[in-house]
């Protein structure tokens, strides 16, 4: 095992040298004999602060040599129904049994818990079991504590293997099946079963440490940080080959960056297990051309579950696992997801982990993001990155969540294609989930006092797939999986990062978790069969292709889609060497004109109290930028209400926390923060009004741009500076032209359109048979018109996106003829989520149900606010017109300068269109040449989407650069119906599926 040099490994050989992780078995039945019953004791410790650790916190006073000091420490410092996890040695073999006949248990599948003890009478007479302090005397009564009355040593043994801090550990087996493990997989015996496991199969599993977390104060040892090593596993045959090693195409399994979330730790730590044992059948002729990378990503929130470990924001330790790591900011507990540096819009409330030029204060902070940023940029070939999620309740039992990285052709149809796999995967394994249903209600019952079962169709209800806002009803920046998707020429892997998502693995209050080994194993099978289907992709050999019925295409090009860092005022007034419309970066590090950016950060706590309102106050001036509230604790109150006022007293977002607490409430977001963007608020006092029954966290973040500049210095908020970029979106089409296998794709000026590019000259036949107008540059040019016109007439189509929606207005032509510019309105949105879809329509081929988000807005500078721009055409002009409609958007907001009566209107539909549909000539009508007609013999068409290739917004914080497009899956899909392509996917040479016809 190897190590970073700032950090030195110690082995955990019998669970006294350091603190480890304190097990939860039994905990259930101290609500049992206790008056307080379970939902009044959560809802107690909620309102005080977690400061009711458990019911009857007393502590005890166990002493005795054969206990190891830490053991000693747990038993007196944890109150007296808390189990702690023993392992213990015996002498005696009449000890021995008398220890049997009181307190073993036969594992079983179907056990609501780990059995209280387990026996083993080789190499020594051991036991494991989950002891209270008095239970701890009762057993060491059974000999007086002398080695030679029946007991040599007492230890705590926190984790899944029983026999892990005694001798000969792994007789057995190093990870056992969840229906004979002890507990959760604990840090420390992850640490040691990883060392034993390169020892042993060293020719397949190498194992790094490669930095380490913030650490939590160590109440037990009396450190004040007490980092933990983050590690990967590196599981491949020949794996010291470094040649062969670095050839090889990777999958990287990330298992568990919310310490909360067990269910990626449970399956990852078995699979290594299996794998390197030569047991894993259907991964072992996988591992001469993959390399599986498993990351222990979160140690921090994995270790705090132990009662020796200080959390700064909970009163009184009560065992749970934590979301983030050790650090706070500004007082806010810091998300470990949340910290990483992505293109596009950064909220300065996150400490984005670029070890380029990073700030002091982040190397304490984030180290651990900070580590796995720079060690896995060493990796080439990064093909998959999966970050293994959990949540609450949901309609199917594992969500893929589409990450936000921008996602080229090829791309986009592996996501897709491998999500297929999993689902199928999933189906034989289970059938559908009555299968698991009976367990799931049985968790639901316990977790949320509802026997709650996914009710979905996609899979048998056992699997789905979509955007994250799609999935879980928000969007996100500064996600571990946006980076590491994003080019590596803007410092990601340009791996194509999902995140799974399985239900009943957030606890409802605070996180709290218990064994439950019924409900555990199927999510473990779940995950496995996920690693599985990744792998496997990971090694095939895939493409997909455009098929255009011999079809060229025009794209209208403007200077006026192109943002560039050039244009920002603190940078300097070069342009980003990649070269207009490519994305790339430029190499300039100039600090560009003077600075005029200002951040004001406060932090405060509200205070739990039953009827009673707090209310915190931010000011804002003419020169504020932006404001942010972020809110922190909320996922741990069960009543209430937050509302955030403006400087006249009108509430402009409020939470209702009786709403949220609830986790079978699938609409409501269940996370334990919430965070609330205004861009250009009103000058003067804003109001945060909070009434809740748990403790919360509240920082507000104004960021003021002086001066009447629109854009902040990212030096001066976070401390980065500016990467250069120079993107346009109309590089989709360019990108798209890669993988056109019949047909052309072509740029062309407005100026080029008006000056007859489109036909040839005088005869009426075009050059083209599809043209695509993303933008309303040139809406003014009658020549520019009169040329789509003539265009259309001779049997083209046109496609119209975004602003090109305009168009519509001034076309005399088929359908749209009909439309006036007040049938038109250019409205803000906060995600393009198509509503009201008829998925009959030719342009939702191949669309999924769960499918609405049709770009991801984030990596293109937008936020989570209102600010994601379309144009819509009123329903009923636009149906009586002739047209269909597809889909719909409804207006939140007016882009600036706008006016319109339109709640709502078409997002996609189409027009019918002017042209007599001949053949082209030299052609026979099904698509062999260019003419009248749109190559296929049919009259053309007008297509109309009215949000899908936005230009970059450069008004907020992005200092990692921008996109070209982040289009998702059902945007991608959507273009190419608009374009009347078929798409086509490949694996190993062979079709597997279309998408789409040819139109």
């Amino acid at each position: 095992m190897s190590h970073h040099t700032d950090n030195e490994y110690r082995t955990i050989a019998d669970g006294t040298d350091a603190p480890t992780e304190t097990d939860e078995s039994g905990v259930q039945a101290t609500f049992t004999d206790s008056t307080v019953d379970r939902r009044t004791f959560l809802s107690l410790s909620v309102a005080t602060g977690a400061a009711l650790a458990l019911p009857g916190s007393a502590t005890a006073d166990v002493s005795d040599d054969v206990l190891s000091d830490e053991l000693e420490y747990v038993l007196n410092h944890t109150p007296a129904e808390y189990e702690a996890a023993t392992s213990i040695v015996f002498t005696d073999q009449d000890v021995f049994d008398a220890f049997a006949d009181e307190y073993e248990e036969e594992p079983a599948p179907g056990r609501s818990r780990a059995p209280k003890a387990v026996t083993r009478e080789s190499p020594t007479l051991s036991a494991h079991a989950h002891l209270t302090a008095s239970e701890v005397e009762d057993v060491l009564a059974l000999g007086d504590g002398d080695d030679d009355d029946g007991i040599d040593a007492m230890n705590f043994a926190p984790g899944s293997n029983p026999w892990w801090t005694l001798e000969e550990p792994y007789a057995d087996g190093v990870f056992p099946p969840i229906e004979e493990a002890r507990d959760y997989i604990a840090y420390e015996e992850t640490v040691q079963a990883l060392e034993y496991i390169e020892d042993t199969h060293s020719d397949r599993v190498r194992v790094q440490s490669i930095g380490e977390s913030p650490g939590w104060t160590n109440l037990y040892t009396d450190e004040d940080a007490d980092p933990r090593d983050v590690y990967v596993a590196e599981v491949t045959n020949d794996v010291q080959d470094d040649s062969s090693f670095a050839a090889k195409e990777k999958v990287v399994y990330s298992l568990n960056i919310h310490g909360d979330e067990r269910a990626g730790t449970e399956a990852g730590c078995r699979l290594i297990e299996e794998i390197a044992r030569g047991e894993a059948d259907d991964f072992e002729h996988l591992l001469d051309d993959i390399v599986l990378l498993f990351l222990f990503t979160n140690p921090d929130g994995w270790v705090s579950r132990k009662p020796q470990t200080e959390i700064p924001w909970v009163a009184d330790h009560n065992t749970n696992f934590q979301r983030g790591n050790a650090s706070t900011f500004e007082g806010q507990p810091v998300d470990t997801n949340r910290q990483y540096p992505t293109m596009g819009w950064t909220n300065p409330s996150f400490r984005p982990a670029e070890p380029e030029g990073a700030p002091e204060e982040f190397h304490d902070l984030v180290p651990d993001s900070l580590a796995i940023v720079e060690h896995f940029r060493e990796y080439d070939n990064v093909a998959f990155l999966c970050d293994y999620h959990g949540m609450y309740t949901a309609d199917h039992m594992v969500f893929n969540l589409e990450t936000n990285a921008p996602f080229d052709h090829d791309g986009t149809h592996d996501l897709d294609e491998v999500n297929i796999q999993i689902g199928e995967g999933m189906q034989e394994f289970w059938g559908d989930i009555d299968a698991v249903a009976d367990d799931i209600a049985t968790a639901g019952e316990e977790m949320y006092g509802s026997p709650f079962v996914p009710d979905g169709d996609s899979y048998g209800g056992l699997f789905d797939w979509g955007t994250i806002y799609d999935s879980l009803s928000y969007q996100i920046t500064g996600g571990f999986l946006g980076w590491a998707g994003q080019p590596a020429e803007f410092g990601g892997l340009g791996a194509i990062t999902v995140a799974p998502e399985i239900i009943l693995s957030n606890h409802s209050v605070a996180a709290q978790k218990e064994w439950m080994p019924y409900w555990t194993r199927h999510y473990e099978e779940a995950y496995r069969i996920s690693m599985r289907e990744y792998a496997a992709m990971t090694a095939r050999e895939t493409h997909a292709t455009v098929e255009t019925g011999g079809q060229d295409t025009a794209y209208v090009t403007t200077d006026e889609l192109t943002r560039t860092s050039a244009e920002l005022p603190h940078t300097d007034d070069q342009p980003g060497r990649g070269g207009p419309g490519r994305g790339g970066p430029g190499q300039g590090r100039g600090r560009g004109q003077d600075r005029a950016t200002s951040v004001q950060r406060r932090h405060e706590v509200v205070q739990p109290g039953p009827g009673t309102q707090s209310q915190l106050s931010a000011e804002t001036t003419a020169d504020s930028h932006s404001l942010f509230v972020d809110l922190e604790g909320v996922g741990n109150a069960t009543e209430g209400t937050v509302r955030i006022r403006n400087p006249d007293g009108t509430v402009v977002h409020e939470i209702d926390i009786d709403a949220k607490a609830d986790p079978r409430n699938q609409a409501v977001r269940t996370h334990d923060y919430e965070e609330i963007f205004v861009r250009r608020p009103e000058a003067g006092q804003w109001t945060i009004e909070a009434e809740s029954d748990a403790e919360l966290n509240v920082l507000t973040t104004v960021v003021d741009v002086a001066d009447d500049e629109e854009i902040p210095d990212p030096v001066e908020v976070l401390g980065y500076e500016q990467r250069e970029y120079s993107v346009n979106p109309m590089e989709f089409f360019a990108d798209l032209d890669d993988d056109v296998v019949d047909g052309d794709m072509d740029g062309m000026s407005v100026h080029h359109v008006s000056v007859g590019r489109l036909l040839r000259g005088n005869s009426g036949m075009r050059h083209y048979d599809k043209v695509v107008v993303s933008h309303d540059d040139g809406i003014d040019d009658p020549d520019y018109i009169g040329a789509l016109e003539d265009f259309v007439e001779a049997g083209g189509d046109l496609i119209l996106t975004d602003s090109g929606v305009n168009l519509l207005a001034v076309l005399e032509t088929g359908g749209a003829t009909a439309i006036t510019a007040d049938d038109i309105a250019n409205i803000l949105v906060p995600f393009a989520n198509l509503e009201d879809r008829d998925f009959d329509h030719p342009l939702l081929a191949g669309i999924r149900t769960r499918q609405q988000e049709i770009w991801k807005g984030s990596q293109l500078g937008y936020t989570t606010g209102v600010d994601q721009p379309a144009t819509i055409v009123d329903v009923d002009a636009f149906e009586t017109a002739g047209g269909s409609v597809a889909g719909t958007f409804t207006t939140a907001a007016l882009q600036d300068g706008e006016s319109t009566q339109l709640e709502s209107g078409v997002a996609a539909g189409l027009l019918p269109a002017a042209g007599d549909g001949d053949g082209a000539e030299g052609g026979d009508g099904n698509g062999n040449g260019n003419g009248n007609g749109n190559g296929n013999g049919d009259a053309g068409e007008i297509a109309v989407v009215g949000s899908v290739l936005p230009p970059a917004q450069q008004t907020e914080l992005h200092p990692f650069g921008m996109a070209d497009y982040a289009v998702s899956f059902m945007g991608h899909t959507l273009l190419c119906n608009a374009l009347g392509f078929e798409q086509r996917r490949y694996a190993d040479g062979e079709l597997v599926r279309t998408y789409g016809e040819i139109r």
